[in-house]
Formats: structure tokens, C-alpha cells, sequence
């Protein structure tokens, strides 16, 4: 087991999943570049659970948040992830690791998913699959990006399905049995920079900036975005959409 959490195993390891899998550099240059934002979708998440109750990432990717979860609250998350090379890696950062919700077996205190729902074709039949490996009375909570409207090419080339209008994705949650606690718009400032690539176009293959940018919008830019929630725009606006829901009994 590996304990530098914040690399890739091996620069072996990380450019065959560059080739093998599309999108596992982006994973690393994110845990990488975007350390504020990690944080403070964990922690956004993680308050609505107790410090010692037993969760489930679903679509973990390559640890990242289950990695800050862990830091955070000193419980390991165990993690659901489709992709078989994806999985390696968490199982060699420590983590227990499923395959599909229907191999599951036991039920947890909560799940969390972070931009995973968008990819998939049918997400209120998997809202439904998730709720059954939940104990009664427990939480779900999901980040998905925000707004049909903000659509665009990008969201095409990384493989969305769709962004999530508050009351649709409200709307599924009710369909499968989930009765919400919470429901709020994130990172304001994103919005409009999801609004410009939307407006501009997006050619697919066009890089939108480098590890340097990225770092200097995770130091500078995100905590603005994160203040500006704070003063209400989370009620208005943002990139994201962040939904606390519970199991209905």
C-alpha cells in the first residue's frame, strides 16, 4: 500500500491509464492543481454525516475526495468504481473497492457522488440501485453540474449525458424514494465561465488551460466564488448543484 496519496503510483501507471482510460490524466492534474476545490466539495459534503459513519463514494475515480474523507474524519470510504484500471489504483491507495452497486452486499450510514450522475444514460434508475444499499433514514448526497442551459461541447467531450436543473434533478430524487434536506447552487464565478464556453463554443481538443491556471483558480478565484455563495448567490446560481437527500423509509 501506498502512502503519497497525492501523486500517481508510478509515471508508468499514470501514462498507460492516459492511453487506456480517457480522462485519468485529468484526474491526476485535478487532485494535482485544485486542492481548495477538493477540500471544500468534501467538506460541503461531509457535514451532513457523522465523523465516524460508513460511506460510500460512488464513482470514486482515482481517490481523490475518498482520500480527503478520509483525512478529514479518520474513516475510510469504501469505493465504487466501474473501471477496472481505476480500480487498481484505488486498491493500491488502500481503499475497499466494488465494481457495481448490485456486488454490494452490506449497507452504509451514507453515499456521496461527485460529478458521476451526468455520465450516466439512466440516472433515476441508479439514484434507485444507490438508495438500496443505504440503511433506512440515511443520507445521499450528490454534486452534479448545474444547468441545462449551460450545455455545451465540453460537456459532450468529457461524455455528460446532461447538466441538472434544480427541479429535475429534485423531481428523480422524489421518483426514487428520496425525500431532500438540502439543495443549493455552488461556485458562483464557475457559472460564468460555464456561460462563456457555452457562448464562445467549444472545439473538442481545445485545452482550456494548464496545471499553472488551474492552480492559480484553485488559489485566488475559487475561494472569491466560495465567499459569494456564502452571501446567498448559492441560492441563485453556480456551476454545480449540490443535493442532500434521504432515504424514505
Amino acid at each position: 500500500m501506498r502512502n503519497d496519496f497525492a501523486h500517481p503510483p508510478s509515471s508508468n501507471m499514470q501514462t498507460e491509464s492516459k492511453t487506456d482510460y480517457a480522462g485519468v490524466y485529468e484526474l491526476w492534474a485535478s487532485e494535482k492543481c485544485l486542492k481548495n476545490c477538493n477540500a471544500d466539495v468534501v467538506r460541503r459534503l461531509s457535514q451532513y454525516f457523522e465523523p465516524s459513519a460508513q460511506m460510500l463514494e460512488f464513482g470514486a475515480g482515482i481517490g481523490t475526495l475518498a482520500t480527503i474523507w478520509n483525512a478529514r474524519t479518520g474513516v475510510k470510504p469504501e469505493c465504487l468504481e466501474i473501471d477496472p484500471k481505476l480500480r487498481v489504483i484505488l486498491t493500491e491507495r488502500g481503499f475497499t473497492c466494488f465494481d457495481t452497486l448490485k456486488s454490494i452486499t452490506k449497507s452504509f450510514d451514507g453515499v456521496y457522488t461527485s460529478n458521476v450522475l451526468e455520465h450516466i444514460e439512466d440516472d433515476t434508475a441508479t439514484l434507485r440501485e444507490i438508495r438500496s444499499v443505504l440503511k433506512q433514514q440515511a443520507l445521499l448526497a450528490i454534486f452534479v453540474p448545474a444547468f441545462k442551459s449551460l450545455y455545451s461541447g465540453l460537456d459532450v467531450s468529457v461524455g455528460h449525458y446532461r447538466r441538472y436543473d434544480k427541479k429535475d434533478l429534485l423531481k428523480k430524487l422524489e421518483l426514487a424514494n428520496f425525500d431532500v434536506v438540502d439543495c443549493y447552487y455552488v461556485d458562483s464565478l464557475g457559472f460564468f465561465a460555464s456561460l462563456a464556453v457555452k457562448i464562445l463554443g467549444y472545439k473538442d481538443g481545445v485545452k482550456l488551460g494548464n496545471d499553472k491556471t488551474f492552480e492559480i483558480f484553485d488559489k485566488y478565484i475559487y475561494p472569491i466564488s466560495t465567499v459569494l455563495d456564502r452571501l446567498g448567490l448559492k441560492y441563485l446560481f453556480g456551476k454545480n448543484l449540490l443535493v442532500i437527500a434521504k432515504k424514505r423509509d
